[in-house]
């Protein structure tokens, strides 16, 4: 339908009713760039207000006081283990020891363990002559060192090997001593009949360890695997036991932790919670103690 020219531009105005016909066509799309619109300004807003958030944050952080901040947790002190970190002090201490054992310097071993009375010099001095007999020295020594009760005190477990004449297999040991610093500064040896009941207790409470138990367990399956594949070795050391010497448990030299004992004697073991003085001499005499708590395990070597 066409319409009728009533205006200066040549046709018809809108009527009221066209208007509302046609508009409400038109009413859809605006109201999808109405909302269009909005929703791009308000993320615009959103994007401005996240962007300041982390500054904001920091600057709160900043202002809090430092005593606020948790307090890390207060680190116990581990309990001493035993060390092979080498202790020049001990470990020379011990390389003295065994060199005057073998050579039957009585008078060094008298000095290591501050001994002053000689009355028994004489006796450890034929003992040790007998036994290098039939060893040539005392090899491979490792020191396990803990601090003792006291400062300048420590409690040594001692590996070695110990070279008989007759045989290339060597024979391991172990022993333990209270290593104590002197008046001069000076490192020196003790016997069990020495040691205060709390230095002995600190050896009971050693012996218990799984580091020591593990230690003694391994010197023993070696010292008894070794005598069971050697005849000569087993016989030069069923020897010395019998006269009580290097591999003897019960006279002046038991520095054995563990031993063997050969030709069938009954086993025993020996409390570490008391351990012995196995010198096999009266107190005081002057004879040397290097204090056995270890055990003895009878084997039948052929």
């Amino acid at each position: 339908m066409r319409r009728v020219r009533d205006n200066k531009y040549g046709y018809r105005s809108w009527t009221g009713e066209e208007f509302v016909r046609y508009g409400k066509f038109l009413l859809l799309p605006l109201l999808v760039i109405i909302l269009a619109v909005a929703i791009l300004i308000w993320n615009r807003k959103q994007g401005e207000q996240d962007a300041a958030a982390p500054a904001e944050s920091a600057a709160v952080a900043e202002s809090q006081p430092a005593e606020s901040a948790p307090e890390p947790p207060a680190e116990t002190e581990a309990p001493h283990e035993f060390s092979t970190d080498q202790n020049p002090e001990i470990q020379e201490l011990m390389n003295r020891y065994f060199t005057a054992k073998q050579s039957a310097d009585v008078e060094t071993i008298y000095q290591l363990f501050g001994w002053t009375d000689q009355s028994g010099m004489e006796s450890l001095r034929g003992q040790l002559q007998y036994d290098a007999r039939y060893t040539e020295g005392y090899r491979n020594i490792v020191c396990y060192t803990r601090p003792g009760l006291q400062e300048g005190d420590y409690l040594v477990y001692v590996t070695y090997d110990l070279k008989f004449k007759n045989s290339l297999t060597l024979a391991p040991g172990l022993l333990w001593n209270y290593v104590k610093t002197g008046e001069d500064g000076e490192l020196y040896l003790t016997d069990v009949a020495g040691l205060a009941q709390a230095e002995l207790d600190a050896v009971a409470e050693a012996e218990k360890m799984d580091e020591i138990v593990l230690l003694k367990t391994q010197i023993y399956a070696k010292l008894r695997l070794a005598l069971e594949e050697d005849a000569d070795l087993a016989e030069s050391y069923g020897i010395l036991e019998k006269q009580g010497g290097a591999s003897g448990s019960a006279q002046g030299e038991s520095q054995h932790e563990v031993t063997v004992q050969i030709g069938g004697g009954a086993a025993e073991e020996s409390s570490a919670e008391a351990p012995e003085q196995t010198d096999g001499m009266p107190e005081g005499d002057g004879s040397e103690t290097i204090s056995e708590a270890g055990q003895q395990v009878s084997i039948d070597a052929e």
